[in-house]
């Protein structure tokens, strides 16, 4: 078998003298002699011809040497993009998160990370929360800042679940809605006959919707879908309809709005989620790191109990 490692080689091709490149090896002359033979019996050719006390590469030995110098040098650039890989201030990370995010969460994860690591590489997608789970499972995503908490993180599932934060739920009504009058909390039953305006499937607050009405036994009447969560907020404010919508979202749009938290309570968690295997890169510990603390400081702890 050929070896991989030809540095001698290459500084024997280099210096065309036993007894220079064991010097500059560090080896006995005998042992270079001998990797010299082991690599020549290998190929089935002689690479060197003998003239006098030097070598003089032949053309066969030119030819392997071109094929070394590539090889090392792929090897060696390979070596150092796999250090950037690992290097926890250069490395890169792919970060998912759902829209509703963008506008609070997401900016301070990333003014945190840049302070600590400027030149971190973090490339952000934005999306339902269904699809970002399914991208960290197929390895597209390396975390995901999503809400509710999927399935696949239970019961030692293939996902790794961090709660981050956990926003009380209300129904969202129009200031002249019928039961506008009162902040206290409600049933969701008691707007069963109103038009719901809601997340495309597959987001998170839609698929928080379809549980509850599926547990309270009812089907919304889905007047418009929308991606983004302050769109629906804004629609509901101009009167089209009322919309589950989580309390004290610090970007979400109330003015217009009365909400009224669901009895018995019911919560939005928000949490990041990651495979459990393989172990993470530290530029992606890294930023995970960075998440967790944010969320141990109790900014994000909204929507209360």
């Amino acid at each position: 078998m050929i070896p991989t490692d030809l540095d001698w080689f290459l500084d024997l091709a280099r210096t065309r003298h036993m007894g220079d490149s064991a010097a500059n090896l560090g080896i006995p002359q005998p042992t270079l002699s001998r990797r010299l033979a082991r690599l020549e019996a290998s190929l089935g050719a002689k690479l060197f011809d003998r003239d006098g006390r030097g070598l003089e590469l032949n053309a066969r030995g030119r030819a392997f040497a071109d094929a070394a110098t590539a090889a090392t040098e792929s090897l060696r650039a390979g070596a150092a993009e796999v250090s950037r890989l690992v290097n926890p201030a250069h490395g890169p990370v792919r970060l998912d998160f759902m829209h509703s995010l963008g506008t609070w969460m997401v900016p301070e994860i990333l003014r945190a990370a840049r302070a600590a690591r400027p030149d971190a590489e973090i490339t952000l997608h934005q999306g339902a929360a269904r699809l970002l789970v399914d991208r960290v499972l197929a390895d597209e995503a390396d975390l995901a800042l999503v809400g509710p908490r999927p399935p696949e993180s239970l019961d030692g599932g293939p996902l790794e679940w961090t709660p981050l934060a956990r926003q009380r739920l209300a129904i969202g009504m129009p200031a002249d809605h019928r039961l506008a009058g009162s902040t206290a909390p409600l049933r969701l039953r008691s707007v069963e006959r109103d038009p719901f305006i809601a997340m495309r499937p597959g987001y998170g607050t839609r698929l928080l919707l379809d549980s509850l009405a599926d547990a309270a036994g009812f089907r919304p009447r889905l007047v418009f879908e929308s991606m983004e969560l302050t769109t629906v907020a804004g629609l509901v404010s101009a009167g089209l309809g009322v919309a589950l919508l989580p309390i004290d979202d610090p970007f979400l749009p109330t003015t217009g709005v009365v909400l009224r938290p669901i009895a018995p309570a019911a919560h939005r968690d928000l949490g990041m989620v990651r495979r459990r295997t393989p172990a993470m890169t530290p530029p992606v510990a890294a930023l995970h790191d960075d998440i967790v603390a944010l969320a141990g400081t109790g900014n994000w702890a909204t929507g209360g109990s």
